[in-house]
């Protein structure tokens, strides 16, 4: 016999013996697995984004860093015009 048909065989016989799990998932364990799939996804894009950053400004200097200086503009309150 070959190690294909063997293979198959042996995964028949586990497939066949098997019983029921009667297992019950309800709504909020369903919710609980998505947000961890949908957290851990958004935490890999997140790291993957810091890590780039870094990345870049080491290769191409500061001009990827960004610039306090103008953004401190939007919160400075606006004098009136005389």
């Amino acid at each position: 016999m070959s190690k294909i048909s063997i293979s198959v065989s042996a995964l028949f016989l586990v497939l066949a013996g098997s019983s029921p799990a009667y297992a019950y998932l309800d709504p909020g364990s369903i919710s609980l697995a998505l947000q961890a799939l949908l957290g851990g996804i958004a935490g890999i894009a997140v790291t993957y984004r810091f890590w780039l950053f870094k990345l870049k400004s080491f290769l191409f200097g500061s001009k990827f860093q960004t610039d306090s200086k103008n953004n401190d503009n939007d919160t400075k309150p606006k004098q009136p015009k005389k």
